[in-house]
């Protein structure tokens, strides 16, 4: 795409480019001193800097700008094709010797100190194209400015609008770049001469670090690296973590939550990045790169308020919802988030509406009666074991290229029994208990395992993943309150601090005799239907020893929902520590901050 740029108006004429000494005089015989050390570091800065606004120029007519960053040396631009460029800014700089103009089409270097914009000429005294060689200016022993483009090519002397030599007196502003502005969808590069760069903007998600979730937070067009497959952690996964761009690569979204959420998705092959509109509204979508309608991976856009982060009483910093939480109101279906199924890197929605046996829909939390009502999954395929059917698609290698597809359990086991799976448990290496992280032996702990490094199918944000077991083990003491909706729980030893977690419920395993999947919710199935029902907040683990599911008990009659438990003194919600979990069941993430070494305690 072509953008381009406008040089506007002038600086005033530059003092003291004209000297009424010998030195002026180009045959006059006044011995002119060597320059000095700060003239020719201004030499040496100017040269530097007019390579710098080449490119530049060149850039913004050719490519968006990628990512800003402060650096030592300046202010360093990234643009989608691959050009970097870095700018030293001095904004109280006036009109350096050298700027750009245009001229029809092209864009042309100019002396930057003249009102009128006298081109730069070259030897011959024709304009010097900015598209050509870059000016290489330079100081002769008669103390005035020289220009040339070419090391074997003898310099000669910048003249002024009168036809003058420019004396080199050491006065001379040289800073090009008076400020990097972005904003809106642009950046603007102010020049010291007047004039204006100005790109569009795209968004880099992954300038932080690769993974399998990016959050977007306001309306835009973002970038991000589709060379990487999640973090580009390759150890225990099986998987090389680099993508190789190939031929028939395309790239789309496979759902969204939201319609009009996500639109434009389209892949660069050339540079291996996906590019994306979001707009307005919060909720969820899944990206993928495909390979001939094959999907190669996928990504998740977590579309919210900047999530914040709350520090426990252990020290450990968590999100402030549940991944994937369109916000975070206390007692709203917002705060649910998205479902994983234990090990998959990929979400599933969540459902908030009961759908009844004559086709009428009611809110999750406000059933008349129970029988014959089911909570639809929405839209996910499901595949998996019904009627002693076995399931022959339970692989890792099968969810990376069906991640919308819900796999039910491979075993029918025991609801404890880690072989209620959907990994299949004849397969050599398919029972494996590393896929949201890698573990090893930590001297510091004795004998004890932990888990240090993030995994390729870890579900979180670059910065965060799935949080180990202890962060996670509350007790109804530590209960602030809670309603049938969730309930807030103290954070911190001196119980000031609260957090919310809503019952989310989960997704279960099994389908009904229609095919259905009925559980976004724990349950049990009568033969009119859903026949029991917990409300439960459930949160996996990195680890399938523990997932922590604080539930509040509930049962159904002809007639009506009833809440177990209550009594004259009131009702505390029970905290359970499942474990080993059922790694079909699909749960709510809520991410930890990674340290500097990836070490979440």
């Amino acid at each position: 795409m072509k953008k381009l740029f406008v040089i506007c108006s002038w600086a005033l004429l530059l003092g003291g480019c004209k000297s009424e000494s010998g030195a002026s005089d180009p045959d006059g015989d006044k011995p002119v001193p060597p320059p000095s050390a700060e003239l020719l570091q201004k030499i040496e800065d100017l040269n530097a800097g007019l390579v710098s606004l080449k490119t530049l120029a060149g850039a913004v007519s050719q490519s968006e700008v990628r990512s800003l960053a402060e650096t030592e040396d300046g202010v360093r631009l990234t643009f989608c094709d691959g050009t970097e460029v870095t700018v030293a800014c001095n904004a109280a700089a006036e009109a350096p010797l050298i700027g750009i103009a245009v001229d029809g089409d092209a864009y042309y270097w100019t002396l930057a100190a003249e009102k009128d914009i006298p081109w730069l000429k070259d030897a011959a005294g024709a304009k010097m194209p900015v598209s050509g060689p870059v000016p290489v200016v330079g100081r002769d022993d008669k103390g005035f400015w020289t220009v040339t483009t070419d090391a074997a090519v003898t310099p000669w002397q910048i003249e002024d609008g009168s036809g003058n030599p420019v004396e080199a007196t050491g006065d001379e502003q040289v800073e090009l770049f008076r400020s990097v502005k972005a904003g809106n969808g642009r950046v603007e590069i102010a020049l010291t001469d007047g004039g204006t760069l100005s790109a569009a903007q795209v968004n880099d998600l992954s300038v932080a670090g690769t993974a399998n979730c990016y959050v977007v937070s306001a309306p835009g067009t973002y970038v991000f690296n589709a060379r990487v497959r999640g973090n580009g952690a390759g150890e225990g996964v099986g998987f090389e973590p680099a993508i190789e761009m190939a031929d028939g690569m395309t790239a789309d979204w496979l759902w969204t939550d939201s319609e009009g959420l996500v639109s434009g998705v389209a892949l660069d092959t050339t540079s291996g990045d996906i590019f994306l509109t979001v707009g307005e509204g919060r909720g969820n979508a899944l990206v993928a790169l495909m390979q001939d309608g094959k999907v190669v991976w996928s990504w998740h856009v977590w579309v919210t308020d900047a999530p914040q982060t709350m520090t426990y009483g252990n020290g450990t910093v968590f999100m402030d919802r549940n991944l994937g939480a369109a916000g975070t109101t206390a007692g709203g279906t917002d705060a649910y988030g998205m479902y994983y199924q234990w090990g998959r890197k990929d979400p599933f929605s969540n459902a908030t509406t009961v759908y009844g046996p004559e086709g009428n829909t009611l809110d999750m939390h406000s059933w008349p009666s129970c029988e014959g009502y089911t909570i639809d999954p929405v839209w996910n395929a499901q595949i998996g074991r019904k009627s002693g059917d076995y399931l022959y698609n339970g692989t890792v290698e099968f969810t990376l290229s069906h991640p919308a597809t819900y796999i039910s359990y491979a075993d029918e086991k025991d609801i404890s029994n880690p072989n209620q799976t959907w990994l299949r448990s004849d397969v050599p290496g398919h029972q494996n208990d590393r896929l949201w992280g890698t573990y090893f032996e930590k001297e510091a702990v004795g004998a004890a395992t932990v888990l240090l490094s993030k995994s390729a199918f870890d579900p979180c944000p670059a910065g965060y993943r799935i949080p180990l077991i202890a962060p996670l083990k509350f007790t109804g003491n530590d209960v602030e309150s809670y309603t049938t909706e969730g309930v807030w729980l103290y954070i911190d030893s001196q119980r000031s601090v609260k957090a919310w977690y809503p019952y989310a419920g989960s997704r279960f395993s099994k389908m009904d005799a229609s095919g259905k999947q009925i559980g976004i919710l724990g349950y049990t199935e009568g033969a009119s239907g859903l026949y029991q029902f917990s409300y439960a907040a459930s949160i996996w683990s990195a680890t399938l020893e523990f997932v922590q599911e604080i539930s509040v008990g509930t049962s159904c009659n002809s007639d009506d929902l009833t809440v177990t438990g209550y009594s004259s003194t009131g009702y505390r919600p029970e905290f359970v520590y499942e474990g080993p979990y059922a790694r079909s069941f699909a749960l709510a993430v809520r991410c930890v901050r990674e340290d500097a070494n990836g070490i979440v305690r």
